[in-house]
């Protein structure tokens, strides 16, 4: 009988598999990400409601791990606090757990849905926050809660903060807390300044981490690096760690003459954002491209944008600039296609594909080329992406199969809710796809050329299919996350973005279709999966 698609949500597949399968799920997880209190929560809440929990010889360990991690996450949420005093007995802790949940009464206070992606909600749940703290200045849990409005807008606390009153039993615990703050957006005088009293304590790996990208930035990146190393001792199944650590040990090298050296093209497609084309265009001639190739496809346009291309044209002088422009948009994946089928793109050694809609560094494309030269077995390279609207903060990474099973197929999240880039994940690594606004295709591996899926139209996951069916075929695919890309649209359903019925029916649409077009090759996938224990 044949097994039915199962559509599930973030982490939600969880729910439909095996505690052994759990443990896989994470272990592929960890490779990829960083835990957040989130990811720590989803398997945490799955692994101790399983009744094979007990028997299983991996469940004390990673519980152990994952309630560490939660509670120096989220140093005032009662509930990992509680699971935590529960499972080790610590009296200390149980008092602090029950001191934390005696402020939590209100559900209302850690329920933080939507404030991303939603500014009536936003508004009202900081309203509603600081109106507890200006009746109860002591009331931490609020304040902590607080804090998240900005660590989301990426900026340090405002006034409201002086009128805090830390309890005597919290002040060491908000120390943690303003650290978590402070650490990840780069305000590093100030965290420097707690890190000095907390590391006179137990730290935990999370905070080590924080505290290593800090001493980087600052300049010292020994101390960097040894702070990573004792990370890497308490949880050695961070994948990042091990992989940034490997690149601070030998820095990769970029060889700027490449763009030169090599024929590249690269491939852009609009549909009527004249104003975001004009700024990608704008950013790309600023960067070092050399004599590449430039070909745009206009996809049915019927705003300023042809105007918009000519215009950009003289910011090109050395490159053969090319425009096509289409009476009717025939969507993504074919415009994609339709660009990698002109004669000229075919006859390069390179084509790179750039959205719209991002802004590139100037090294960009040297990056891309070295990682094409040093691993000549790489037909796909892509980068790290962040937000438009917030440039510090992580809009996607990269992917790998995660789970494979006759009713679900799932890949790895591509990023976690607000995580802002320090450099944690600066590193090359093989993966399994990454993001299409920024990447680079070696056309010797494609002899029929880019194979876009129009199954996927109009736009969407046609990249990352794509990049799964180079994978199916033995191809290799590399993230470099050396190079940085600002994303100025979030598409396909990010946590800043909230979605019309119709984009949500898209989306679960274009799953439903790759879980159907991956199906037949779930032994090839468990393959892959095999593979990718190596990075």
């Amino acid at each position: 009988m044949d097994t039915p698609y199962t559509p599930t949500d973030r982490f939600e597949e969880l729910d439909h598999i095996n505690l052994d399968a759990v443990f896989d799920v994470l272990d592929i997880t960890c490779r990829n990400l960083l835990p957040d209190l989130d990811l720590c929560t989803a398997f945490l809440a799955r692994i101790l409601k399983d009744r094979n929990a007990g028997s299983n010889p991996k469940t004390q360990d990673v519980v152990l791990r994952l309630i560490r991690k939660a509670v120096a996450l989220a140093p005032f949420n009662h509930m990992p606090l509680d699971i935590a005093a529960r499972l080790t007995g610590d009296a200390e802790m149980e008092r602090r757990a029950k001191r934390i949940a005696g402020l939590t009464t209100d559900p209302g206070i850690m329920d933080m849905r939507n404030v991303m992606n939603n500014e009536q909600t936003r508004r009202r749940k900081r309203n509603y926050l600081d109106s507890i703290l200006e009746r109860t200045p002591g009331h931490i849990v609020a304040a902590s809660q607080r804090l998240l409005f900005d660590f989301y807008a990426g900026r340090e606390p405002g006034d409201w903060l002086k009128t805090i009153k830390v309890p005597k039993f919290a002040k060491h615990h908000w120390q943690e807390r303003l650290f978590l703050h402070y650490a990840p957006l780069g305000i590093n005088d100030k965290a420097l300044e707690l890190w000095k009293e907390l590391s006179s304590g137990p730290v935990c790996e999370v905070q080590l981490n924080l505290a290593a990208e800090m001493f980087i930035n600052s300049g010292d990146t020994p101390r960097g690096m040894a702070l990573y190393r004792e990370s890497l001792k308490l949880d050695p199944t961070q994948g990042p760690i091990r992989h940034r650590l490997a690149e601070l040990e030998n820095p990769t090298p970029v060889n700027r003459s490449l763009v030169h050296e090599k024929n590249v093209v690269i491939c852009l497609y609009s549909w009527n954002k004249a104003d975001d084309l004009s700024r990608t265009l704008t950013s790309l001639a600023k960067t070092d491209i050399g004599t590449a190739k430039i070909r745009i496809l206009l996809n049915g346009c019927t705003d300023h944008s042809a105007k918009a291309v000519e215009q950009a044209r003289s910011l090109f002088p050395d490159n053969d600039f090319g425009v096509i422009a289409l009476p009717t948009n025939i969507g993504a994946p074919a415009a994609r296609n339709w660009l990698g089928s002109l004669p000229e793109v075919r006859a390069c050694e390179f084509a790179a594909y750039i959205d719209d809609d991002v802004e590139l560094p100037t090294d960009w494309l040297a990056r891309f080329l070295s990682v094409m030269e040093d691993h000549p077995d790489t037909t796909a390279v892509g980068c790290k992406v962040v937000f438009g609207s917030n440039p510090k903060m992580i809009q996607y990474l990269h992917r790998t199969f995660s789970l494979a099973e006759p009713g679900i197929i799932k890949l790895t999240v591509p990023n976690l809710v607000a995580q802002y880039d320090r450099g944690q994940y600066d590193f090359i690594r093989e993966t399994d796809t990454v993001m299409g606004c920024c990447h680079l295709l070696r056309m010797a591996h494609m002899p029929k050329g880019p194979q876009f899926d129009i199954r996927y139209s109009p736009s969407q996951i046609d990249d990352v299919a794509h990049d799964l069916a180079l994978r199916l075929q033995g191809r290799t695919i590399r993230y470099c996350g050396l190079v940085t890309c600002i994303h100025h649209q979030n598409t396909g359903g990010g946590f800043k973005r909230s979605m019309s019925r119709a984009q949500l029916g898209q989306v679960h649409g274009n799953d439903m279709k790759m879980f159907h077009n991956l199906k037949p090759h779930l032994e090839r996938i468990h393959a892959i999966m095999q593979e990718g224990k190596k990075y």
